[in-house]
């Protein structure tokens, strides 16, 4: 299992943090619609999250709800309150180094932790970081990267997005 080397050889479980959002970075500004964690071991879990009044005004793009599939009337209907998401995705990520494959997920973390006037609750880390780290090769991630898509098809769809990356850490690293 895929874990991240701290001091003195302690490591801590990998997880993966994926967002869907309410529209594409250059439609305007955007707020978190679903988030995902995938741990290393497989264990996945993940959030629609309802709206708070501030976002309002914020910009939804039909682009994007026809990429993720999530409509606004499926956020007010089944979305949970971001107080709840927070408290539950920061429970699940205990324990955890967290790594996400782009900078926005970062970025819609702090989103939603502002939402609950709070700080983000834990970093986000670019992947390609843990990837160096463990001396990967390109090839080898692609290799991994196009066998979990095989497995993983679905695109823009916070849950298997992350788990796919999940799954491509999990097939590259070796058996202890």
């Amino acid at each position: 299992m895929a874990t991240q080397s701290l001091s003195q050889g302690e490591t801590r479980p990998v997880a993966i943090i994926d967002f869907e959002a309410s529209c594409l970075p250059e439609a305007g500004e955007s707020y978190p619609i679903e988030v995902a964690l995938a741990k290393v071991d497989g264990t996945t879990k993940s959030w629609l999250i309802r709206p708070v009044a501030e976002w309002e005004y914020w910009d939804w793009s039909v682009e994007a709800e026809h990429l993720h599939g999530i409509s606004r009337a499926m956020l007010s209907e089944q979305g949970q309150r971001p107080q709840q998401v927070l408290d539950e995705l920061m429970a699940e990520a205990a324990g955890c180094e967290v790594y996400a494959d782009c900078d926005l997920d970062a970025y819609w973390l702090e989103t939603l932790a502002q939402a609950c006037d709070r700080a983000a609750p834990f970093r986000v880390r670019y992947l390609g970081e843990l990837l160096c780290a463990q001396g990967v090769s390109r090839k080898d991630v692609v290799a991994a990267l196009d066998h979990a898509k095989r497995l993983l098809p679905a695109e823009h769809v916070a849950r298997d997005d992350a788990s796919r990356l999940a799954l491509a850490l999990r097939l590259l690293t070796p058996v202890h």
